[in-house]
């Protein structure tokens, strides 16, 4: 297994990767633990971050602390004291976090907050703009208005 210690901006790929600091452009690895560190994009079956940032994560299992993200794609991805643009996975938990869109069979969240929250079973406390009922309403409300609209114009095109 390889290990990497790294600052510069750039690709990385081995089994292991670990970041104190620093930045890396892309990584594609096993496992990949940031400290403190950035990327632009990761791949991979185990991630970890504290107190880092990343673009874009896919990963398997996703774990971050303390750490700013704008898409992460996972089987299992967990946050504490972070945000996210979204979050999507099979099981996406969050403690005193937040995010804009989160997409799950499962949602666990503990003092969070989303915009929209699109899960099949959600646990916790957690506040949000849009969940998976609203979410819906709005969908078949703006379906009926919109085919209102095009059956009105539809009806008055037909008269010209």
């Amino acid at each position: 297994m390889g290990s990497s210690d790294a600052t510069k901006n750039e690709h990385l790929s081995a089994d292991i990767i670990h970041l104190e600091g620093g930045n890396i452009e892309h990584v594609e690895a096993e496992h990949v633990q940031l400290d403190q560190g950035g990327s632009r994009s990761i791949i991979a079956s185990e991630v970890e971050m504290n107190r880092s940032s990343a673009f874009s994560i896919e990963g398997d299992s996703v774990r971050m602390v303390q750490s700013g993200v704008f898409a992460v794609k996972g089987e299992r991805v967990e946050m504490a004291g972070g945000n996210a643009l979204s979050l999507i996975g099979n099981y996406v938990g969050m403690d005193s976090s937040r995010a804009g869109v989160i997409i799950a069979s499962e949602a666990n969240c503990n003092n969070s907050s989303s915009l929209i929250l699109l899960a099949r079973d959600v646990n916790g406390s957690v506040e949000t703009a849009l969940d998976t009922r609203q979410a819906a309403l709005v969908g078949l409300v703006a379906g009926v208005a919109i085919g209102m609209v095009l059956f009105v114009g539809n009806l008055l095109s037909r008269r010209h």
